[in-house]
């Protein structure tokens, strides 16, 4: 056993892992430089959001309070949605690339008809993957815990340690997700169009929910639900351990789906 897909994976998307890497680093760097000049800014805020409808203040988090402290700020500016945009956009990709990539590259004939079989290919890909995306969200909490250090303020880091397995799971989630759509289609344009949507509508609906009572019923359909308040995470260690393993256990059943998709499905 060499795990060869496994490597090639790691090796297709090495420069991919420095770019969103090195990405990751100045914009999280970035936020936290602001923070400073913003916490000594409470009275403009406070009447800037003061304009702002409370139902809407409220679904986007914003309040004087939240911006005063770096959790509360982070959470708004960086990691409720910027960061979840920046990590889905990985995420989509490297799951598109499972399947229906090497369809579009004419490689699959040769990819799944060795004499492995295709679930054991794609659970290379997969791992490989998702090794990935651990390491770029390493790199986020290392980069903005340093930043947040370097401003002389003093990062929780039982919250930071509480976002990484949030954001793991939320991440296993996604790319279990990707896959099973992967192994569906044939081209990784449609894989894109429809977790595209899906990410649209997610957000859409978590927007809603908080201005709309009737939306709020089926908030239960956007995956950031199950994400939570990054500024309880950060600030309290807070984790809804119910919403952890929902996002575990739909994550497993895409990923048990997509291995039998593969596995009849005529390439």
């Amino acid at each position: 056993m060499n795990f060869s897909f496994f490597k090639k994976t790691l090796q297709d998307y090495k420069w991919t892992t420095v770019w969103y890497s090195v990405m990751i680093i100045l914009y999280g760097v970035m936020m936290v430089a602001f923070f400073p000049s913003i916490r000594d800014q409470q009275e403009e805020l406070k009447k800037l959001i003061e304009v702002y409808p409370p139902s809407l203040a409220e679904a986007f988090g914003m309040s004087a309070e939240t911006f005063g402290t770096i959790e509360g700020f982070l959470s708004v500016e960086y990691f409720s949605f910027i960061w979840v945009i920046i990590i889905a956009i990985l995420i989509f990709s490297l799951g598109a690339s499972q399947v229906a990539g090497e369809i579009d590259k004419k490689t699959s004939e040769f990819a799944f008809t060795l004499p492995i079989r295709r679930k054991k290919i794609v659970l290379e890909k997969f791992a490989a993957s998702f090794l990935i995306i651990l390491f770029v969200i390493f790199v986020t909490i290392v980069s903005t815990i340093i930043g947040i250090y370097a401003i002389k303020e003093t990062p929780n880091l039982k919250g930071f340690l509480a976002f990484g397995v949030v954001a793991s799971v939320l991440s296993f989630f996604l790319l279990s997700f990707t896959t099973l759509l992967s192994a569906m289609f044939s081209n990784k344009g449609r894989v894109y169009a429809v977790c595209g949507g899906f990410f649209t509508l997610s957000y859409l609906v978590h927007v809603l929910a908080g201005i709309n009572e009737k939306v709020k019923d089926f908030y239960f359909l956007s995956f950031l639900k199950y994400y939570g308040s990054p500024e309880d995470i950060l600030a309290n260690a807070s984790i809804d351990i119910k919403d952890v393993l929902v996002l575990l256990g739909m994550g497993m059943i895409f990923l048990i789906i997509s291995l039998v998709v593969i596995e009849e499905r005529d390439l």
